[in-house]
């Protein structure tokens, strides 16, 4: 089965959770804000609990990590025409908050 690629960012951030592998995220409890600005501007965040990742528009009160991501650029990483940590190192998103849990990030969400 092949998996469809999300047409916006919106779409690809808000559908992360069919994506989550909770084995990868085993006894990890976070809380990924994304602050998303261009063509898509908008705010949403994973909260990562108890093996589920849910997915919501908005902000949240107390994120562990926030990432300040133009919306072409987190579609790009999301649809795999974009290294994350290509993307990172060459400043075309940032972040704040704990190292280690972006870090980790990508595997919870491996194809």
């Amino acid at each position: 089965m092949t998996q469809q690629l999300p047409e916006t960012c919106k779409e690809g951030l808000l559908g992360m959770p069919t994506q989550f592998k909770a084995d990868k995220a085993a006894g990890v409890s976070a809380v990924i804000q994304f602050k998303v600005t261009g063509a898509e501007a908008g705010n949403y965040y994973l909260e990562v609990k108890d093996g589920n990742c849910t997915a919501t528009e908005g902000e949240h009160a107390s994120p562990t990590v926030t990432i300040n991501t133009p919306s072409d650029v987190w579609l790009k990483i999301m649809r795999r025409e974009l290294d994350a940590t290509t993307a990172f190192m060459s400043g075309q998103f940032t972040f704040t908050g704990d190292m280690g849990t972006l870090m980790q990030m990508g595997s919870w969400f491996e194809q």
